[in-house]
């Protein structure tokens, strides 16, 4: 068969009931284009494979790893496994709003390394109405990742031939792979943000960075000055102010967030001492995408 257009790729692991609603986000699409479901499950319940089975269409694949390959493995093989000129990790707690193929097909095209939408966050689907009108896009420019990547996991459609050729996700970098890659992807080609809510993250005890966080401030922090260093060059003194001023207001956010008060959390509060640490972040935002222009 010719390869599909776009690869929904989505690596399981036992939450059959929140991959059911997964899968029938994607059987809402209102744009009818032509894509295929990979499932690649690091579980091994029936039930995954019963849900697999049951998509409309045969247009649902199914792939069991044996032995386990663990989060960011299973990513890769996702990736391997798809077949789509464009492919997007959808993890099965995650979700499509019924507009989403319909807002990022007007902008797929060669040269592009990745097309976005905004994501909205919560403890279950919202309810929203769909958008009107044509959507503002915004290039995501390398530098701009010393504030964050450009939107979560379920926002992201990337060419797939590009992301094989950088490797992939790097186990190495642990709970902070997709920043990691997202920076390598907008370093290798353009990246766009349609400035739609189109996608769904959901935000659930136990995820991640609940049992890492204190680690990922730390890594942040470190990829911030790499990205300082790559990016703002001629300008090694600013580019390290915005580092520690995204990432102190990181440690802020978790601070509130979680209970925890490990050594990489004092030492990122520390820089609330640099100059101007106080100013309102949107400040800083906006003189960052001043200078990368």
């Amino acid at each position: 068969m010719d390869p599909p257009l776009v690869s929904f790729a989505i690596p399981a692991y036992n939450r059959p009931w929140l991959l059911a609603e997964a899968l029938a986000s994607i059987a809402a699409q209102t744009l009818a284009l032509d894509y295929e479901i990979v499932i690649c499950d690091d579980g091994g319940l029936e039930e995954t494979r019963a849900l697999a089975a049951g998509f409309p269409g045969g247009r649902c694949s199914y792939h069991r790893n044996d032995p386990p390959l663990g989060g960011i493995g299973n990513w890769n093989r996702c990736l391997r496994m798809s077949r789509g000129r464009w492919v997007m990790v959808l993890h099965e707690d995650d979700a499509l709003f019924p507009w989403y193929l319909a807002t990022v097909a007007p902008r797929l095209r060669d040269g592009l390394a990745a097309v976005c939408t905004q994501t909205v966050q919560g403890a279950a689907i919202p309810v929203r109405p769909a958008p009107r009108g044509r959507p503002a896009v915004m290039d995501y420019r390398p530098g701009y990742f010393l504030k964050s990547s450009m939107t979560p996991f379920p926002g992201v459609l990337i060419r797939r031939e590009l992301a094989l050729s950088l490797g992939g996700f790097d186990e190495r970098q642990g709970p902070l792979a997709d920043y990691h890659f997202w920076y390598r992807l907008a370093c290798a080609g353009p990246v766009e943000v349609v400035r739609t809510v189109a996608a769904f993250y959901r935000v659930s005890p136990g995820q991640w960075t609940e049992s890492t966080w204190g680690r990922m401030l730390r890594q942040t922090h470190l990829l911030r000055l790499r990205i300082a260093r790559e990016q703002f060059p001629a300008r090694p003194r600013l580019g390290r102010w915005l580092a520690r001023f995204f990432t102190y207001r990181n440690a802020r956010s978790y601070g509130r967030r979680f209970p925890d008060r490990p050594a990489s959390l004092a030492r990122t509060l520390r820089f609330s001492k640099i100059p101007f640490s106080s100013i309102p972040s949107g400040w800083a935002w906006a003189g960052l995408k001043v200078l990368t222009k």
